[in-house]
């Protein structure tokens, strides 16, 4: 269980949907959701007051890769819930091109990196610069106070970050550097009780992975997306939510610079055969 304030990028729809519901649910008293589609963040919105309808709500439009922007989303935070317990940057995009690295557009290659890896960077800052001024807290259920903490970050990465999808430079590229920021602001900020982690999903059934099957070359299997998945299906965006609230509170508390897979052991399997061999 948790309590406190929770700030969610990406929030108008897939796992940053997910994941508000999730923290309404958790017991968190108030959500920030933060999107450049503010309409998909009402929507969220009217989800969670249909089930929660105790829990404060504040809706944001951002631009993650504009500092300005994701100064004034915490300010905002800040003056209208008084502190943020919980990060979860979830905003980002993928890649329209498919071509090799050795053809890939410069302009797309920026487009994703702007926003996927600039845009945690500019929002950890923002977000760690805020949990830095604030005391200390346990969650719900723990009583050691060494457990404490200012606050928690949790910024999606994926599968990607870890291994590489082909023709996809770089929406990888931009996955292997969030896990490098998220290490990087974890060793920086532990002393301070402030503790970040990534997650690395699958395959999820989200509108960007959605849209993206569905303009696969006809060459492409049907089943490509859960090839080599143990639980033959796409990831459940409840699922990759789940960690998220697990990491979000102190029984994490000994948790820090780690990025958790949630793959249904894809990353586990090598599958040099077909597998009726």
């Amino acid at each position: 269980m948790l309590d406190g304030v929770a700030l969610v990028t990406g929030a108008g729809s897939g796992i940053g949907r997910q994941l508000c519901l999730a923290y309404a649910r958790s017991g968190c008293e108030a959500i920030a959701l933060a999107d450049i589609r503010i309409e998909g963040v009402r929507e969220t919105i009217s989800l969670i007051q249909a089930e929660q309808n105790d829990v404060q709500t504040l809706a944001i439009e951002v631009n993650v890769a504009n500092a300005s922007s994701v100064k004034d989303m915490l300010s905002r935070i800040i003056e209208v819930f008084g502190r943020i317990d919980y990060a979860a940057n979830v905003a980002g995009i993928t890649t329209t091109a498919r071509v090799p690295t050795a053809r890939y557009p410069h302009a797309e290659y920026d487009k994703i990196l702007e926003i996927n890896t600039k845009g945690i960077m500019i929002c950890m800052q923002e977000e760690i610069t805020a949990m830095q001024k604030q005391n200390p807290v346990c969650t719900p259920g723990i009583a050691n106070k060494r457990r404490a903490q200012r606050g928690s970050i949790i910024n999606i990465a994926s599968i990607t970050g870890v291994a590489a999808l082909q023709n996809m430079m770089p929406y990888n590229v931009s996955k292997h550097a969030v896990i490098g920021l998220t290490k990087s602001a974890a060793v920086d900020h532990a002393v301070q009780n402030i503790r970040v982690n990534a997650i690395c999903p699958g395959m999820t059934e989200t509108p960007m992975v959605a849209a993206r099957r569905s303009n696969s070359s006809p060459q492409v299997p049907k089943g490509w997306a859960v090839e080599g998945n143990g639980r033959q299906r796409l990831a459940i965006p409840d699922e990759i939510a789940d960690v998220c609230i697990f990491l979000s509170g102190c029984g994490a508390s000994y948790m820090t610079g780690t990025s958790v897979i949630v793959d249904a052991g894809h990353l586990a399997a090598l599958r040099y055969e077909h597998p009726s061999l």
